[in-house]
């Protein structure tokens, strides 16, 4: 996708968010909208979305997301298989959001996210989207004693 047409998609996602009365902003990549959430226990949380792809008929779809851990790939660490197994029994209990893990050369990182459609997107939705990826990953980020995004 070309970066105009990311950035037309992140411009849409703005309007919403505002209408939304949430407050967040376009990387200067253009490669998502970033907002920030506070939880009433004093932590904080990132959420971005970003364009993922579109449905067959053409909708566009956009998925937020939320960093909710990051694993050092080395010789002593990294992602077990108890936790792909705690992760996937996670997604049996969450609401709104799924728990799937993303892999660079140097780490692993589990996000919490949900996929919506852009057309139908509206501020409700998109709030009760985000409030729920946030809440997630921040859950499970606490489960790990960490407050990293």
């Amino acid at each position: 996708m070309k970066i105009e047409e990311r950035l037309e998609i992140l411009k849409q996602v703005a309007s919403v968010a505002a209408l939304a009365g949430l407050r967040g902003e376009i990387d200067d990549d253009a490669k998502h909208f970033k907002m920030g959430f506070e939880t009433s226990e004093g932590r904080s949380q990132q959420v971005f979305i970003r364009p993922s792809g579109q449905t067959p008929n053409g909708q566009q779809i956009v998925t937020l997301f939320s960093p909710a851990h990051v694993f050092e790939k080395s010789m002593f660490g990294g992602f077990t298989k108890d936790q792909a197994i705690g992760l996937l029994k996670l997604n049996e209990d969450s609401f709104f959001a799924r728990f799937g893990i993303w892999e660079s050369a140097k780490e692993t990182m589990v996000v919490a996210s949900s996929d919506l459609l852009l057309p139908t997107l509206d501020p409700e939705e998109l709030r009760a989207h985000a409030f729920y990826v946030s809440f997630a990953a921040d859950k499970y980020e606490s489960t790990h004693g960490r407050d990293r995004f």
